[in-house]
């Protein structure tokens, strides 16, 4: 046929190096025959001498990205030299195509950016069907084999001055890795398979210069980041910080609550009516079915064993010994209180309502953590009965309210006071909680005082399940750890 458009020609993988004999347009796709330009010989590869003569030429077939929507065949002709050096090992060579194919390579240099981008980003075979659908047939194998090559960037010379770590879950409270990230750059840099104080100090003497590190609460970066980077400082993560305290209110709500059911059904306090009673006595006969399942498993005894002698079902033994604590159960809400409570108005001495005797613990914590102003009706309501319960609720509010008044304010001259009185307080699980702060405590003085937190890597926790979601649990650390670091093109040979 005759001369081939520009637009043809301006189509191939690198015009500059290529020269477009012939297109040819089939069923199956578009043909492309081309051949290196015509220039000097290359030197040779094996001892750099340049005396060479002409030897042959082969053919090597390439698939190109899709044209107008149909695959594309790059059918090359690459010429083959003789090396005149006697003393050369190398005989023969042939000379190679940079910015068009990789050495021995069956796809262009694009397409396999394009089959590693795609693989980066939807998988193997979710990556195989789309690039199916624009006329790039390849198997799910050879994206993934794209995605986990190596780019051939070189990043020895970046040092990582703010360091993120944090744990990532292979399955939850079973098996655990290690995340990385630099928070300056924003960016993960590395992903361990394992979550131990070794690992860590051994990948921090690998990479020197890292002034910070912001962790968990864990002991395990603790004790790996003084041996691995002695000079860095160490801060506790805000979040950590404020989940854990949390969850111990929410302890201490649980205990101030049982207490309070308790002196109910002993008339200590004034008796609520019948039907309040009859579902305390109701809690009170479970409560020590629960506690007769743990002293039995202590024990020894089997689940059919203990569901036989206490006449429950296996399964219900099963999940009381997997509960870490005593399962509540749910209460009908009630309409017409929650309405007098939204108003904020007391229920009257002569009302027939029901006294409340069980909130949800992660609710109430929530709540005593909210500022006043902050508080919506319905809220406050929910509150006050809270306290008209528990009176002790109060002393809890002002404990948890000054301890995020510090983080909020950087006053970290007042943590050890706050420690102080917390550890004193009469809630057990607070005051385990200011302990372990003092055993932390310039960590925790630096998480109040600096900028830097682990919220970066919490997103980027996120990010790692759902790409460990995507791939089922079939693939591999390798793949795993090359779709959550920063995608990287090839390098050009």
């Amino acid at each position: 046929m005759g001369q081939a458009p520009d637009v043809v020609r301006l189509a191939l993988p690198a015009p500059t190096l290529l020269v477009l004999e012939s297109p040819e347009w089939a069923a199956t796709g578009v043909a492309m025959r081309v051949h290196g330009r015509s220039g000097r010989r290359p030197p040779c590869p094996g001892c750099g001498c340049s005396s060479v003569s002409r030897h042959g030429h082969y053919e090597r077939l390439l698939t190109d990205v899709p044209w107008l929507g149909s695959g594309v065949k790059l059918h090359l002709k690459v010429r083959r030299f003789r090396c005149e050096n006697a003393k050369c090992p190398r005989r023969t060579f042939a000379e190679q195509m940079p910015g068009v194919a990789a050495p021995w390579g069956r796809a262009t240099l694009r397409l396999s950016q394009l089959m590693r981008r795609v693989g980066y980003a939807a998988g193997g075979r979710g990556g195989s069907r789309l690039l199916g659908d624009f006329g790039v047939v390849k198997s799910d194998d050879t994206i993934l084999r794209r995605v986990t090559a190596p780019s051939g960037l070189d990043h020895t010379d970046e040092r990582v001055r703010v360091l993120g770590v944090d744990d990532w879950a292979w399955r939850k409270q079973q098996h655990y890795g290690t995340i990385l990230m630099d928070l300056e750059r924003r960016r993960v840099i590395d992903l361990l398979p394992v979550r131990s104080a070794g690992s860590f100090y051994k990948w921090l003497l690998n990479h020197p210069g890292v002034e910070v590190i912001t962790r968990d609460r864990s002991k395990l970066y603790a004790d790996g980041a003084p041996f691995g980077a002695p000079r860095a400082v160490q801060v506790t993560d805000r979040y950590h910080l404020l989940t854990n305290l949390s969850r111990a209110v929410e302890n201490d709500v649980r205990r101030l609550e049982l207490q309070a059911s308790l002196d109910l059904s002993k008339g200590l306090r004034p008796s609520p009516p019948s039907r309040e009673s009859r579902r305390l006595r109701c809690r009170q006969a479970r409560y020590e079915r629960y506690l007769a399942v743990l002293e039995l498993t202590r024990r020894g005894e089997t689940q059919l064993e203990i569901a036989a002698k206490l006449g429950l079902a296996a399964n219900t033994v099963a999940t009381w010994q997997h509960a870490g604590e005593f399962p509540e159960r749910r209460i009908r809400c009630d309409r017409r209180r929650d309405q007098v409570e939204a108003a904020g108005g007391e229920v009257t001495a002569g009302s027939t309502q029901p006294v409340a005797t069980h909130f949800a613990p992660p609710r109430v914590a929530a709540l005593l953590a909210k500022a006043p102003r902050q508080l919506k009706a319905a809220q406050r309501g929910y509150l006050w009965t809270f306290f008209r319960l528990c009176p002790l609720g109060r002393q809890l509010r002002r404990l948890i309210l000054g301890f995020r008044a510090l983080l909020r304010w950087r006053r970290a001259i007042h943590l050890a006071k706050w420690i102080d009185t917390a550890s004193a307080a009469v809630f057990p699980s607070i005051a385990q909680y200011a302990r372990t702060l003092r055993h932390d405590i310039r960590a925790v003085e630096l998480a109040i005082t600096t900028p830097w937190s682990n919220g970066p890597i919490e997103g980027q926790i996120n990010r790692l399940k759902a790409i460990k979601r995507q791939m089922y649990g079939r693939a591999g650390f390798e793949l795993l750890k090359a779709r959550v670091l920063p995608f990287e093109p090839f390098q050009a040979a």
